[in-house]
C-alpha cells in the first residue's frame, strides 16, 4: 500500500472513495468502499472487516486483504487464541484499541502462540481496531496491521480513521437496513402467502417491524383479556405480550451461542406457549434466518392462535372482522368459489357455473381449506356465516 501524505486528507484525496462507500448497498461494494476510502488516508499492510455479529458473538462475515487462503477455517482456528476478543468483552461501547494497549510492544507480542501461530504468518506485529456498536452488541468492526518494518500508527493517523469511521459506520448501518428490509418482506410474502393468522414480526432488538389487524387484536386480547381489549384501540394499547419477549429473549440467548458459521443450519426450532391465565390463548415464536451471505440479523415470528372456536357465538362486529380476514386471504378466483359454496352447490355444480373443470374446484377448494385453517364446508359456511 502506498503511504499518504500524514497531513488531513484533502477532499480531493478522499472525496470519491467516500461518495462510493456511500453508495454501497450490499456487502462488496461495502467492503470495497471501506478498503479504498481507509487505503487513501493511512498506510497499512493488511486490512479485514468483520460483519454480521449477533450479541458479542463471533462475526458472521469476514474480509481480508491480502486474501487468506481457506480464510473461514483459518478465522475460526484464529479466534481461539485471540487475546484481543477478551480485551473487547470487558470494555463493551469501547470505540477502539490500538494493539500495543492489549498485547504489549512488539518484542512481547513476538512472545506469544498467538503471533507465532497466526499474526507472524499474516505479516504483521503492530495495528489497531475500530468498532462500531449498538447498545452493548456489536455492529461491525474493521482492523488495520503494519509490518514489523513499519512503524506504529501515530496519534495524528489515529485521528483521521476514527474521523473516517464515522462515515463507514453509517454505511454499514444503511447496508444492515437494506438488508434487513430485503430480507424480511420476502420472508413475510413467504410466511403470509397461505396462512390468514395474526402475525407479527420483530426484528433482532424485538421491536415491531410488521403486524397484521389481526395481530394487533391478538395481543390486545393477551395483554388485557378479551372483553377488556374490545373497548380499547388494538393499535393505540399495542404492545408486544410479556410472555412473548420472554420467550424471544431466550431464542436469542440460544443463537447467540452457536457459531456463526453454522448458525442456518442450527436455528432454534419454533416454541409454542400458552397465556399464563388462558389456556386457550397459545402463540408460537419461530427465529427467521436469512441466510449466511445476509447482513441482516435474524428476526421473530410471533404467530397467535385464535381461541375462539367456529361454534362459539360472536357479537356481530367481531363476526364481521373475522368474516373480512378471511375473504381477504383468498384469490378472487377462491373468493368466488366460496361464493358457490355458500349457496350449497357441489363441486360439479360450481365446475358448471364457473366454465371449470372438477379437478380445478377441487384444488381451489382444498387451497380454500388450508389457508383459512377448515376441513369441511360447514365449518367454512360457519366461519363467513
Amino acid at each position: 500500500m502506498a503511504k499518504p501524505d500524514l497531513g488531513k486528507p484533502s477532499w480531493d484525496a478522499i472525496g470519491a472513495p467516500i461518495l462510493a462507500l456511500h453508495s454501497a448497498i450490499d456487502r462488496e461494494s461495502l467492503w470495497h468502499g471501506v478498503r479504498e476510502v481507509l487505503a487513501n488516508v493511512c498506510h497499512f499492510d493488511r486490512i479485514t472487516l468483520f460483519l454480521g455479529h449477533l450479541g458479542m458473538g463471533e462475526a458472521r462475515m469476514v474480509y481480508t486483504e491480502p486474501e487468506i487462503p481457506e480464510a473461514t477455517r483459518w478465522f475460526s482456528e484464529r479466534g481461539k487464541l485471540n487475546p484481543f476478543s477478551r480485551w473487547i468483552e470487558a470494555h463493551v461501547g469501547a470505540p477502539y484499541y490500538l494493539f500495543r494497549d492489549v498485547v504489549g510492544e512488539p518484542a512481547e507480542f513476538h512472545r506469544t502462540p498467538f503471533y507465532q501461530k497466526f499474526a507472524k504468518r499474516e505479516g504483521w506485529d503492530k495495528g489497531l481496531s475500530v468498532m462500531f456498536w449498538r447498545g452493548e452488541e456489536m455492529l461491525a468492526m474493521f482492523s488495520l496491521y503494519r509490518a514489523p518494518e513499519v512503524e506504529d500508527f501515530s496519534t495524528a493517523e489515529l485521528k483521521q480513521i476514527l474521523e473516517i469511521g464515522r462515515h463507514i459506520e453509517v454505511a454499514v448501518t444503511r447496508v444492515q437496513q437494506i438488508h434487513r428490509d430485503q430480507n424480511f418482506r420476502n420472508a413475510l410474502q413467504a410466511f403470509t402467502r397461505t396462512l390468514p393468522a395474526p402475525l407479527l414480526l420483530l426484528d433482532w432488538a424485538m421491536k415491531l417491524f410488521f403486524a397484521n389487524p389481526a395481530a394487533y387484536e391478538s395481543a390486545a386480547i393477551w395483554n388485557f383479556g378479551a372483553r377488556k381489549a374490545r373497548s380499547y384501540n388494538p393499535r393505540e394499547c399495542f404492545r408486544v405480550p410479556g410472555p412473548v419477549l420472554q420467550v424471544v429473549r431466550q431464542l436469542k440467548t440460544e443463537i447467540q451461542a452457536i457459531d456463526p458459521r453454522e448458525l442456518s443450519g442450527r436455528m432454534p426450532k419454533p416454541l409454542e406457549i400458552p397465556h399464563p391465565l388462558d389456556s386457550r390463548l397459545r402463540a408460537t415464536i419461530s427465529p427467521a434466518h436469512f441466510g449466511q451471505s445476509s447482513l441482516a440479523r435474524p428476526g421473530f415470528f410471533v404467530l397467535f392462535k385464535e381461541p375462539i372456536s367456529l361454534e362459539e357465538p360472536l357479537p356481530p362486529e367481531a363476526m364481521a372482522a373475522r368474516k373480512a380476514r378471511a375473504l381477504a386471504a383468498l384469490t378472487p378466483a377462491e373468493r368466488e368459489v366460496v361464493r358457490f359454496i355458500c349457496t350449497g352447490a357441489s363441486n360439479a355444480e360450481i365446475a358448471g357455473e364457473l366454465n371449470k373443470s372438477v379437478l380445478t374446484v377441487k384444488t381451489q377448494v382444498n387451497s380454500i381449506f388450508q389457508k383459512l385453517g377448515l376441513k369441511s364446508r360447514a365449518q367454512l359456511v360457519s366461519r363467513l356465516k
